[in-house]
């Protein structure tokens, strides 16, 4: 098991840690920029729903 720290607006954050289920092999990116990385859609609402 993998323990990544994530804090971007990803779908796959909670908690400030990544939680994708399975990975395949990537190249690392110039930017150092996670590979897996998709944009929450809703994250204002997120804050503030239980």
């Amino acid at each position: 098991m993998t323990n990544i720290n994530c804090s971007s607006d990803c779908i796959y954050q909670k908690d400030g840690k990544c939680k994708l289920e399975s990975v395949t092999a990537m190249a690392v990116t110039p930017d150092n920029t996670c590979a897996y990385y998709a944009k929450e859609k809703n994250t204002i609402n997120k804050k503030y729903t239980t």
